[in-house]
């Protein structure tokens, strides 16, 4: 949400929230959640007056990915492929488990990748089920790694080195939940550097995470 400067401070952007909050309300949704800044106060503030509560923090992570690509390994790298349109049910009831939403056809879309610039992978477990997947967008003015849905901070990682080969060259930046400390650490190993830290904000109902969630910035349709 933005607001033109010209506009700023005559209450533009809290009547817009407070639509969105109405429309909440009145058609009976349980919950409504976003990601924003943690170092934008007046953002942070904008919500928080609103009723939302900070429930998931997230430190956002830059790595730079040689032209040769990562040349690393992770445990589980060896389950990972490309995401296939049959591929779709299955991560929806993924997402529902872990997070309590779907985004089928966010999925559909990134898979299709008409555009030329999406790209989605998935881990399977031994067995052959889905044990996470993960999105990003190669666009020059987007290049971003999520949503990324996972049972495991090991199948997050192997997804992200998985994503990070999609970008040689390139600046991905991808959103870490604070708490997954091994996962933060692994991000560090391979050079990732801190440049913002957001908060998943929640109006209404919550659901704890049940695993590894983690939000992007681009258009969503959960």
């Amino acid at each position: 949400m933005n607001v033109h400067p010209n506009y700023f401070g005559n209450g533009v952007g809290s009547q817009l929230l407070q639509h969105i909050v109405d429309y909440t309300n009145d058609h009976g949704y349980e919950a409504l959640r976003l990601t924003s800044s943690a170092t934008n106060l007046d953002s942070f503030s904008l919500y928080n007056k609103a009723g939302f509560v900070p429930r998931q923090s997230f430190q956002d992570m830059i790595t730079q990915v040689p032209d040769a690509g990562m040349q690393k390994s992770t445990p589980g790298d060896d389950r990972v492929r490309d995401a296939r349109l049959d591929d779709v049910a299955a991560m929806a009831a993924l997402e529902h488990q872990v997070s309590g939403i779907t985004r089928e056809i966010d999925y559909k879309y990134c898979i299709e990748n008409k555009r030329g610039y999406w790209h989605a992978s998935v881990i399977e477990s031994p067995g052959g089920d889905l044990d996470g997947y993960i999105i990003s967008c190669g666009h020059q003015a987007m290049n971003m790694l999520g949503p990324c849905i996972a049972r495991t901070e090991d199948d997050a990682a192997a997804l992200i080195l998985h994503e990070l080969n999609q970008h040689p060259g390139r600046r991905p930046v991808c959103l870490i939940p604070m708490q997954c400390e091994k996962l933060v650490k692994q991000m560090y190993d391979w050079g990732a550097r801190n440049c913002e830290m957001h908060f998943c904000q929640v109006y209404g109902k919550f659901q704890p995470f049940d695993g590894i969630s983690m939000p992007t910035f681009l258009p969503e349709t959960g």
